[in-house]
């Protein structure tokens, strides 16, 4: 499973991504936290790393979800 995202190049993938959505490909955010951190996220987290996304959706940004995800992770249980 790929950490990486990205918007999706044309309208052509955008349309394949959501048809995939709708026939049950993919995966909630909460379901991937939790593959990466190996515990169920809390709601504020999910919402913390749902934000990340959105800024680089916005941003038109790519990233590596799954470093994100860690490197969150650990900043937070640094500061706990």
């Amino acid at each position: 499973m790929s950490g990486f995202v990205r918007n999706p190049a044309d309208d052509d993938e955008r349309r394949r991504i959501e048809q995939a959505i709708e026939e049950g490909a993919g995966m909630s955010i909460a379901d991937f936290i939790e593959t990466v951190i190996g515990e169920v996220p809390d709601g504020e987290f999910v919402q913390i790393v749902r934000s990340r996304l959105e800024m680089a959706s916005n941003n038109d940004e790519a990233f590596e979800l799954k470093a994100e995800i860690e490197q969150l992770w650990n900043w937070r249980q640094e500061m706990a």
